[in-house]
């Protein structure tokens, strides 16, 4: 009596495991992304902040809309010493920021009643304004006279850009309850400005509903 009480009690727990495991979650989310990034050669290192909304259109797919922010910036080190021994920095320092709007098609390769992770594939639209020149030559004073290091700064380019591009990400996400999720992304990113976004990470919070 008690083997078939005890293997009785053995279903019921094992039927209610699985209900809970493919229990769905509410299909619609919105998320706050916040983390960093590099980009140029790979020197300029920035943060990145980002907006996004994202729907289940079946099982393991979605797609998701987001309105994202980045500043980065750099400075390339110059110190002069004089001969009294004081210091002066001539440090050459650059801002790159650009705001974006991408859309993105995700496939959910893990979903369970918590636990979902995945990749996402999409394109972008970016305005972008930089202060780095596409050109510096530094002139010492045994050239010129002057007591100083004179920078030379040549642009070629405009400083405010309008590109196209595309991004590779990977995320995964825990849902706390039904609706509280918390995640991380890593990924990839370029433009037909020649502008490259790697790596990247960011931390997700939001809520289904």
């Amino acid at each position: 009596m008690k083997k078939h009480l005890l293997l009785a009690f053995g279903m019921f727990l094992f039927q209610q495991s699985i209900a809970q495991e493919i229990q769905p979650l509410p299909g619609k989310m919105l998320t706050v992304n916040m983390g960093t990034s590099k980009t140029g050669t790979g020197d300029l290192y920035g943060i990145v902040l980002g907006f996004e909304y994202e729907k289940m259109f079946r099982p393991k797919l979605s797609w998701s809309s987001e309105l994202g922010m980045t500043i980065h910036d750099g400075s390339d080190m110059m110190i002069v010493t004089w001969d009294d021994g004081t210091k002066e920095d001539l440090s050459f320092r650059h801002t790159t920021a650009g705001i974006q709007l991408a859309g993105k098609l995700g496939y959910h390769f893990v979903k369970s009643a918590h636990m979902d992770a995945g990749v996402k594939l999409g394109g972008l639209v970016r305005y972008q304004s930089s202060s780095l020149p596409n050109d510096r030559t530094i002139v010492f004073p045994l050239a010129t006279g002057y007591p100083l290091p004179l920078t030379l700064i040549r642009n070629t380019e405009p400083q405010r850009t309008v590109a196209v591009g595309g991004l590779l990400q990977l995320f995964a996400r825990y849902t706390f309850g039904k609706n509280i999720v918390a995640g991380l992304s890593t990924g990839f990113q370029a433009d037909s400005n020649g502008d490259v976004f790697f790596p990247s990470f960011a931390l997700s919070i939001g809520k289904r509903f």
